[in-house]
């Protein structure tokens, strides 16, 4: 997988529920005694999820969750996976994505548009001084920086080869000698009969086929049951991802055993738990990050070669566990009192609206550079480079209250005594600055920490605390 358009992999997100839901599909469709041991789901090797057997790939899978039908969108990807099909002779590719792919103009459909996509690149060689090294082929197998993305595309897939051999090879697929173009299509949802599933019916569609495993095996089909177990495979496929992205160095490449998605349906997942609090907040969480990703409005998506500062930033987000997910969220909200982990009630005062306006809004817009993590403190802030050191909190804090009313909610939040020795500015999403005294707040011993950075300690509490807009903080990080 040489590009990868979301800002990064997570169980929680749409391409986890996407690989999901496939397997879950395939499982279905055999009788209930099928032997499942020789099968497996891989995340994140060739291309965003494959399906194997017996070690061996069956089918490649590319997710794309993007708000758009224009073939442009997809041409990259489809290149990608082409490409990938035409080194892999027996191998099914598929695209899934959000909104259907409309084909090019004057095209009837994905394979064509592909091929006219194939003949662009061979006649701009074709019509090109090869020595002048300006074509697209030319690029792929030279050592320049900059490339153009299909360039990049076609170097990461023939990196030994020269652009002869490149040449032919498209010309190959072009004309039909291989098949690949035959091999590819558009993931058909055939509940639905639909070549494409939003963002906001992947999760009916995985409740359904966990609905259809639980049915015959004489689960009890209940509505929590369904609700639970969904969360549970996210929360397993989730864990599976952070595991493969600190182990990336391994030579040995852990899959998903099909037995093991069918254990889990067999589990009894009624119990309340922690886990399952934490599960659903993630599933909160990511999703409102994908929403944002895929709203016109808010994200124009980045040039190729720019990094963005919300893919860099969720990175980091998506790379914590549900629960370290949640600490961190206590931190990024100072105006909720969310003092206890284990209260059910309070683990369920989410503040989406804040998340997906105000928190994603400051990570893709602050430069990424700026950002430092405290791990033992679950907190993740910007600070400047240069003396005097000032740290800026990013925050859910909407502007539906009054500056004055976010004061006195941060100011009685017993959780807070943490924030008035680490950060003189919270980012929020008010057009002011507001400044109060934090005299008035009864904590007064620095919280212990071992191991502390010495341009960070602090001693005394922080005599003022700045509410500070997102436009302000973004022009101070410079």
């Amino acid at each position: 997988m040489a590009f990868d358009a979301s800002p990064s992999w997570s169980g929680f997100n749409y391409q986890g529920k996407v690989a999901l839901y496939h397997a879950l599909t395939l499982i279905n469709a055999e009788p209930l005694e099928t032997d499942f041991s020789d099968f497996s789901l891989m995340l994140e090797n060739i291309e965003d999820f494959e399906i194997m057997r017996n070690g061996i790939l069956v089918s490649i899978h590319q997710v794309k969750a993007y708000n758009s039908s224009s073939y442009g969108q997809y041409s990259d990807a489809l290149l990608e996976i082409t490409l990938e099909l035409h080194k892999q002779p027996n191998l099914i590719g598929k695209i899934h994505t959000w909104k259907p792919i409309t084909s090019k103009k004057n095209f009837q459909d994905l394979a064509t548009s592909i091929k006219d996509d194939l003949k662009l690149l061979l006649d701009e060689h074709t019509n090109t001084d090869q020595e002048s090294g300006s074509s697209i082929i030319e690029k792929a197998v030279s050592r320049g920086e900059n490339k153009p993305k299909k360039a990049k595309i076609l170097q990461a897939a023939f990196p030994t080869f020269t652009a002869k051999v490149i040449f032919d090879t498209l010309d190959s697929i072009y004309r039909g000698q291989n098949n690949a173009l035959s091999r590819l299509e558009s993931y058909l949802y055939e509940d639905d009969n639909k070549r494409f599933c939003d963002l906001g019916t992947i999760n009916g569609k995985i409740k359904s086929e966990i609905s259809k495993a639980l049915h015959p095996r004489n689960i009890p089909n209940t509505q929590e049951q369904l609700d639970k177990t969904f969360l549970y495979f996210l929360g397993v496929i989730d864990e599976y991802i952070i595991q493969r992205h600190k182990d990336k160095q391994q030579a040995e490449k852990i899959s998903i055993k099909f037995n093991e998605i069918i254990e889990a349906i067999k589990e009894d997942h009624e119990d309340v738990g922690l886990q399952y609090l934490a599960f659903k907040f993630k599933e909160q969480f990511t999703y409102q990050i994908d929403k944002y990703i895929n709203d016109p409005d808010d994200y124009k998506g980045s040039e190729d070669g720019v990094i963005c500062n919300l893919k860099e930033t969720t990175k980091i987000i998506l790379s914590l566990s549900p629960m370290e997910l949640w600490r961190y969220y206590r931190t990024f909200s100072p105006h909720i009192e969310l003092d206890h982990d284990n209260n059910t009630e309070k683990a369920m005062l989410v503040d989406l609206e804040g998340i997906r306006n105000v928190l994603i809004k400051i990570f893709h817009e602050i430069n990424f550079d700026y950002i430092s993590v405290d791990k033992e403190k679950y907190n993740l802030s910007y600070c400047t480079t240069k003396l005097p050191y000032n740290r800026y909190l990013p925050t859910t804090i909407t502007n539906s209250s009054r500056p004055k009313q976010i004061e006195q909610k941060i100011i009685r939040n017993k959780a807070m005594v943490e924030t008035l020795f680490e950060f003189k500015n919270l980012i929020y999403q008010g057009k002011n600055s507001h400044t109060f005294s934090t005299t008035s707040i009864a904590h007064t011993e620095a919280p212990p920490s071992e191991d502390e950075d010495p341009r960070s300690k602090r001693n005394d509490i922080l005599k003022n605390i700045s509410l500070v807009p997102i436009s302000t903080a973004k022009a101070e990080l410079i």
